[in-house]
């Protein structure tokens, strides 16, 4: 009876205590996003022309790699290193973090704005306006996506998905309004992200408000510690997005923008596997990095276990219901456009399962500091990308970017799980070594 009693509460913390009741804000938060990604690409789709929606596919691409690049410099190393320290000293280092987060959405607002202006005064009106108007996006999406992170940090997971609806539904709102108004094109769609910043930023500012402090800025040292950390990640995240984001870029440069928007349609139909992985990652990294901290390995395990019964069974019914009925989910999307493509339905499901098996081993491979793996693993993907991927795309079209993808997939699926395994030998010997009298490796890598 006692042993029951023990059970119970258990399973009751498991599902109903304070972490629970954050997981599922925290998965109604991504939910949140990746169903206002998924209408607000059915919206280009159906009011804008293929063309259209390849702008916004490629504008949207660029927007990936600005978030991958902030990863390894600013988020990842906030939410590994600031996890663990207290509300003074965390309140100088999210400081000091934000205004390099700043000087890095004023950079890249800049290379956009320049890079658009040069493509226009070439004569380019599809990519040069796309890319001139990316500025006002880069800016404000950037510094809105800092405040709600750091809201994760600290645990304020409620906080973080009051501030992604408002931006949610501004975005939505004016999609909506423009294609009614028949004005809807891939550049507005683009700029309904960015209006949607501007209110989730104002809201996020508030929100941290107890957070900013300005007398004990330490910026030399915050990003050194960033960097130290980053680099690697930065690496990694920067290299995940050529071997894959990339891809639809190349798809449009060496096929056409309607191409593009044709895989960007596809991908829709699976987008929601991406609201299960980056809840994962956003939730999990820093109280796994916390774990690593207090427990070592045993904690990192316990969370990859957990990541693969939770959202195996979510990911594999979504992917064979994409299967099953492709061109009934196409046309109901979309009508009649977008048909002929439904044979690329199961290579992108191949991608996708593929891309899952390897996803939750980023985020204990984070956690632990142990982010070179990933991004040797990204580096092989970039090169079969030069070379056999662009020979696939040049063959096959939209058909061979997604048979580019999975090449890709399968190779960071071997280079990461060869690491895993031998992290996991590393971990046992230092856990025998501790037992013998010697220092255990888990519990001194995480003081490095």
């Amino acid at each position: 009876m006692v042993s029951f009693h023990r059970w119970q509460g258990r399973a009751r913390q498991l599902f109903f205590g304070a972490t629970a009741r954050q997981g599922y804000f925290a998965a109604a938060d991504q939910v949140l996003i990746s169903l206002t990604n998924f209408l607000a690409t059915v919206m280009v789709a159906r009011y804008a022309t293929p063309t259209d929606l390849g702008v916004y596919a490629v504008g949207f691409s660029a927007l990936t790699l600005t978030r991958n690049t902030m990863e390894g410099l600013v988020i990842q190393p906030l939410n590994v290193y600031g996890a663990g320290m207290g509300d003074d000293e965390f309140a100088a280092y999210a400081s000091s973090t934000a205004l390099i987060q700043f000087a890095l959405a004023c950079l890249t607002a800049a290379v956009s704005a320049l890079g658009g202006w040069l493509l226009m005064q070439s004569g380019n009106d599809v990519a040069g306006p796309a890319l001139f108007g990316l500025w006002f996006v880069l800016s404000f999406w950037q510094l809105q996506e800092f405040v709600r992170r750091l809201l994760y940090t600290r645990r304020r997971v409620l906080a973080a998905f009051i501030n992604t609806l408002l931006g949610s539904l501004t975005r939505l709102g004016l999609l909506w309004w423009w294609g009614r108004a028949a004005t809807l094109n891939g550049v507005r769609g683009l700029e309904a992200i960015g209006w949607g910043a501007v209110i989730a930023l104002l809201a996020g500012l508030w929100a941290n408000r107890r957070v900013w402090c300005w007398r004990s800025l330490s910026l030399p040292e915050t990003w050194q510690r960033n960097w130290d950390f980053g680099r690697w990640m930065m690496g990694s995240t920067l290299a995940n997005w050529i071997s894959v984001e990339f891809y639809p870029v190349l798809t449009a440069g060496m096929v056409s923008f309607a191409a593009a928007g044709a895989y960007r349609a596809i991908q829709n139909l699976v987008a929601p596997i991406h609201a299960l992985l980056r809840a994962t990652d956003t939730f999990l990294t820093p109280r796994a990095a916390a774990g690593f901290q207090n427990e070592g390995a045993p904690a990192v395990r316990r969370v990859l276990r957990l990541i693969y019964i939770f959202n195996g069974l979510p990911v594999l019914a979504l992917l064979g219901f994409a299967l099953v009925f492709p061109r009934q989910i196409l046309g109901f999307l979309y009508g009649e456009t977008y048909l002929p493509y439904s044979p690329g339905v199961v290579l992108m499901a191949i991608f996708y399962a593929l891309w899952f098996a390897y996803w939750p081993l980023q985020t204990v491979l984070k956690a632990s500091r142990q982010s070179k793996p990933i991004f040797v693993a990204n580096l092989l993907a970039i090169g079969l990308m030069f070379s056999l991927g662009l020979l696939a795309i040049r063959w096959w079209g939209v058909y061979g970017t997604l048979a580019g993808q999975i090449l890709n997939a399968v190779a960071v699926n071997a280079v990461l799980w060869t690491a895993w395994r031998r992290l996991q030998v590393v971990w046992q010997h230092a856990t025998s070594g501790a037992a013998g009298g010697h220092p255990n490796l888990a519990s001194s890598d995480s003081k490095r």
